[in-house]
């Protein structure tokens, strides 16, 4: 007895910052990431993507079940779905096969392993390029439960060191991040924006404020949206045009490159135009509904 008592004592102080927990699994539904990137091979300015991972239903790969994993892109009301690979837990270890942030594969990767200890490194790939050290293991409190979480050396990624939280994943370097090639061409980046279960945020990286940050692009608008809000000309010298035949309750807002907010406003009339006396460069338009849902976004360019 005296000796099991030691042995706790002894694990503890080992350990100061590991509360006790149950261990979390990795979601399977009703999820999302949301990760920021930007990159380009060309040379011109960047874009400046949110990706917008997801989970709906399941799927056979390489005769393995996995949950689908998919990305979302248009509108937040009805999003466009397209699936890029799949995800699977084995033993508190999270596989992964499919696109990457830049890329495809058919390999299968060690996503995730909520089995090693301090020191241990986890090879995420069969050749060994992609790798993490663990360099410290601590608790996090998540939506009021302690989960464990991770602080590893992932070498030359762009968030290093990166921590990685059970049942969430990488909240730095973002879900896939650690697993994806950085090409040597241009410009690219990319970071964990925030994690949303059933709806709820559970987790929002501090560097932003929101999971669906203003200056982020979304992807492809919805088609009936684009039949009844055109925003013209584009490029713009002095003032663009807002024709509105959808609902009369929206707003806009018109942000730069780096998220700065430059117009606000409501779009109450069929046809509105504004002033856009700002520097030649380029502007997202965002259109909102009442509820604050974005519903259309767009790129311009001011001359």
């Amino acid at each position: 007895m005296k000796q099991l008592i030691l042995s706790i004592v002894t694990l503890l102080t080992l350990n100061p910052g590991i509360k006790g927990q149950n261990y979390v699994p990795f979601p399977t539904e009703n999820v999302n990431w949301n990760v920021y990137y930007v990159g380009t091979c060309q040379e011109r300015a960047p874009d400046t993507i949110l990706i917008r991972y997801t989970i709906h239903g399941d799927t056979i790969i390489n005769d393995i079940s996995y949950h689908k994993l998919c990305i979302e892109s248009g509108d937040t009301i009805n999003p466009k779905i397209r699936s890029i690979g799949g995800l699977r837990e084995e033993n508190k270890k999270i596989y992964y096969t499919g696109e990457t942030i830049l890329s495809a594969t058919n390999e299968e990767f060690l996503l995730y392993d909520f089995t090693k200890q301090t020191g241990d490194t986890i090879k995420h790939n069969s050749q060994g390029w992609f790798y993490s050290v663990i360099l410290d293991i601590d608790s996090v409190l998540i939506d009021g439960m302690y989960r464990k979480r991770y602080n590893v050396n992932n070498r030359w990624f762009f968030q290093n060191p990166d921590y990685i939280i059970e049942g969430i994943g990488s909240v730095k370097n973002g879900l896939l991040g650690h697993i994806s090639d950085i090409p040597t061409c241009g410009t690219h980046y990319w970071e964990h924006i925030c994690f949303k279960e059933n709806g709820e945020v559970k987790y929002l990286n501090p560097t932003f404020d929101d999971c669906f940050p203003d200056n982020l692009v979304m992807g492809t608008n919805l088609t009936k949206t684009e039949s009844q809000i055109k925003i013209y000309p584009n490029p713009v010298n002095q003032e663009i045009q807002i024709e509105n035949n959808s609902d009369k309750n929206l707003s806009l807002k018109i942000v730069d490159i780096n998220g700065r907010s430059i117009i606000n406003q409501q779009l109450n009339d069929v046809k509105t135009v504004i002033k856009l006396d700002v520097q030649p460069g380029v502007y997202h338009v965002l259109i909102k509904n009442k509820t604050g849902q974005i519903i259309l976004t767009q790129r311009i360019i001011k001359q």
